[in-house]
């Protein structure tokens, strides 16, 4: 063999020997592919030591080898300490998360969900290696809060058998594995994974039922007037929403949850009343919205289902002066203030809207109920108990007959003795819908209520606040500036004084 080629092939080999050792540390799942180039370099490797065997004989015993062994047995010495902590890096992860927002980090309500992962529980993502990445990053942060959990990642197009296999119709598609049973869902977001770790975690269907029959708000109605955004959200939340006509039922089935009666238009006939009082008397759990009654005796049996646990609904209409500040009608209160010693209210700030609304307030003498969110000081709000004057828009404060504010709007109550029922009454019904649900914090405070009222143990909300942008801006200039330092003049340094250290040990 040529004496200029011989160096060559020894150099193509080493490059071969660093294209396999990184094969094997970024893609090891290419198991054939990598087996193959690491056998070729030894094999290559190999003949290369048997062509130039008495050479390299002659090379081994000289006193430069051994100066070579020294050093290569220091550069071991050090990768294998690096090894070392990177393993132990990966085996005991930890993030630290500098942003303003924690935008980095799991929320406190996920933290809490994984606690209850108690078994190895594996995550696969089957996605394109080009988008493993934003995925892996969000994953890991689950892995490094428990250290049951394991995530991987299979690239669709090497493995379509899989894909079918498995019945994957969606790129970015994770399957969870937990106690043997497989849960499938498309990852989007933190919210998107905590929901769907849930469905793993609950052994139990969770059963949300409707009334109809009395023209309620419905989950069908996608109008700017129905609630299909906050039904959907409760689907989101793994939960299973079903309709009931009370007419046509002795009972309320014995899987429900909760049983909600959102925004009638007409009165529930006695037996309808009866049949949810008995539900909730068993312990189950009810919500009930109501719109202000202009007609006073139109809600009078439904308001007597939640009575008992200290809760009661006012024939008035709440006013808010502050709402017209904000661009909002007086019937239209804004409200920011919460009971914050409660499950489903605590560290809540965001803004609510309460259109066209009855007051909400506890009854003397219970101990059961509690409100947990009010609108603004006297003089800005009061209950109006005139309500002919509110339609006809001469609403003015009067001492003997309104209630100065501040005015409650949503108030809960549970159950005592053996009644473990908790309910929950909302003093406007179009709080509830699709108009209400973009702009405010509609949906998050009802996605909390409904999960403290049903006991899931699972999390309450995702509380995120508002990131401030600050963008930079960067000229033309700036970008080579950037390009010239970060890839020549620092390479360039680096490598000088690499050289030059060699070079003066070399003259020691």
């Amino acid at each position: 063999m040529k004496n200029w080629l011989f160096p060559l092939w020894v150099i193509m080999d080493a490059l071969i020997f660093v294209a396999a050792i990184s094969l094997w540390i970024t893609a090891p799942e290419f198991t054939t592919l990598n087996i193959g180039i690491t056998v070729f370099a030894f094999a290559l490797g190999f003949l290369l030591m048997f062509v130039r065997f008495n050479e390299i004989k002659v090379f081994v015993r000289s006193r430069y080898f051994e100066k070579i062994i020294y050093h290569g047995i220091n550069v071991i010495l050090v990768v294998s300490i690096l090894g070392l902590i990177n393993y132990l890096g990966n085996k005991n992860y930890k993030d630290f998360d500098i942003t303003k927002e924690n935008r980095n980090s799991l929320t406190d309500q996920t933290k809490k969900v994984l606690e209850m992962v108690k078994e190895p529980l594996k995550m696969t993502v089957y996605a394109r290696r080009e988008e493993w990445a934003p995925m892996l990053n969000l994953l890991k942060l689950y892995e490094g809060q428990n250290k049951k959990v394991e995530i991987s990642a299979i690239d669709t197009d090497l493995r379509p058998d899989l894909v079918k296999a498995k019945g994957i119709l969606q790129n970015g598609t994770v399957i969870i594995d937990y106690k043997e049973k497989e849960t499938s869902f498309p990852l989007i977001d933190e919210l998107s994974v905590t929901n769907a770790l849930l469905k793993s975690l609950r052994d139990d269907k969770i059963v949300l039922y409707m009334i109809t029959g009395h023209q309620e708000l419905s989950c069908l109605e996608n109008s700017m007037e129905g609630i299909a955004i906050l039904c959907q959200k409760l689907r989101d939340q793994n939960y299973e929403v079903r309709e009931l006509d009370l007419t046509k039922v002795m009972k309320i089935p014995s899987d429900a949850t909760g049983v909600f009666v959102l925004g009638p238009a007409s009165g529930f006939l006695k037996q309808e009343v009866d049949l949810i009082e008995e539900y909730v008397k068993d312990g189950g759990s009810f919500f009930l919205a109501l719109a202000p009654a202009f007609k006073s005796e139109l809600y009078d049996n439904l308001n007597r289902l939640v009575e008992p646990y200290g809760l009661k609904l006012g024939k008035d209409v709440v006013i808010d002066r502050l709402s017209t500040i904000q661009g909002a009608e007086a019937t239209i209160p804004i409200v920011s203030t919460y009971e914050n010693n409660h499950p489903i209210t605590q560290g809540f700030s965001l803004r609510t809207v309460f259109p066209l609304s009855s007051s909400v307030s506890k009854i003397e003498g219970k101990d059961t109920a509690e409100i947990i969110a009010f609108t603004s000081e006297f003089p800005g709000s009061w209950a109006e108990t005139n309500l002919k004057a509110v339609t006809e828009g001469k609403a003015e404060f009067e001492e003997k007959s309104d209630v100065k504010g501040p005015i409650g709007l949503l108030g809960v109550a549970e159950g005592t003795g053996k009644s473990a029922s908790r309910v929950a009454l909302l003093g406007s019904s179009s709080f509830l819908i699709n108009a209400y649900q973009t702009q405010s914090g509609n949906t998050t405070l009802f996605l909390n209520t409904v999960s403290w009222m049903i006991n899931d143990e699972g999390i309450i909300s995702f509380n995120r606040p508002g990131v401030e942008e600050f963008p930079v801006i960067l000229s033309a200039q700036h970008l080579q500036l950037i390009f010239v330092i970060s890839i020549l003049v620092v390479p360039i340094v680096f490598f000088g004084a690499a050289i030059f250290v060699y070079r003066r040990r070399r003259f020691l």
